[in-house]
């Protein structure tokens, strides 16, 4: 998956075996995680002002215009359709605007690469941002299914207003649908943690394996440096 595979175990939480501290701050593709992120949020922004606020001003505006020798039976439902394809364009135009939108304040930030994975990794260890995003991707697709674009925006919108619902009310009383396994309190302070502890476990096992030691290795050692391992029978005659 390019390199985006402990970002979608990450987002998804399916399989629990991979989900690590260690894989969270695993971030081997920052530039389009980040895109990903502005898309995702694009969308939700979009799908709202499309959906519940142009929508029915317009569409309040068109019925207001009708005139009785102008209407007819289908007058409204063909306002209706009209409606429902500007919010699905204004979707679209969300969808598409999130890359280049995301390129462009990284430009204008200044920030490299190292500074775009530690943004990346705040994403990853927002639970609450996390919780709106997986509704809207889960309620986007269905809506897709059901009505394409129109029908994404609907989704989208029946999330927002679902997670609105659960931070204002539910929360202190359910659990979300899909529970972060890696806890907060387990998680690394920040991307160059994991990497220095990863640094160090690395040069623990190359030290092992060239030099049977290591400059780390805490076990007791006899007076020229050698590792020292009681046998069985010391802790034997210690019983």
């Amino acid at each position: 998956m390019i390199g985006l595979e402990t970002w979608f175990n990450n987002f998804a939480q399916f399989i629990s075996l991979n989900q690590t501290p260690e894989a969270l701050a695993d971030i081997p593709m920052p530039r389009m995680e980040y895109a990903i992120w502005w898309t995702m949020k694009c969308a939700e922004i979009s799908a709202f002002f499309g959906g519940a606020i142009v929508h029915p001003i317009y569409r309040f505006y068109l019925i207001r215009k009708l005139t009785p020798e102008a209407t007819t039976n289908n007058s409204r439902k063909v306002i209706r359709s009209i409606c429902r394809k500007i919010q699905g364009r204004f979707l679209i135009a969300g969808l598409v605007a999130g890359p280049f939108l995301s390129v462009a304040w990284t430009e204008f930030q200044g920030w490299n690469e190292r500074k775009i994975r530690d943004r990346c990794y705040q994403i990853r260890c927002n639970t609450s941002g996390l919780v709106l995003d997986r509704y809207a991707t889960t309620f986007f697709l269905v809506g897709w299914y059901w009505k394409r674009f129109q029908g994404g925006v609907d989704g989208i919108n029946i999330a927002i207003s679902y997670y609105l619902i659960y931070k204002g009310i539910l929360e202190r009383f359910t659990n979300p649908m899909l529970v972060d396994v890696v806890k907060t309190e387990q998680r690394y302070t920040s991307v160059e943690d994991a990497k220095s502890d990863r640094d160090r476990l690395t040069r623990f096992w190359k030290d092992l394996a060239l030099k049977g030691k290591t400059d780390d290795d805490l076990r007791p050692k006899d007076e020229e440096g050698n590792v020292n391992v009681p046998s069985i029978g010391h802790y034997l005659k210690q019983s």
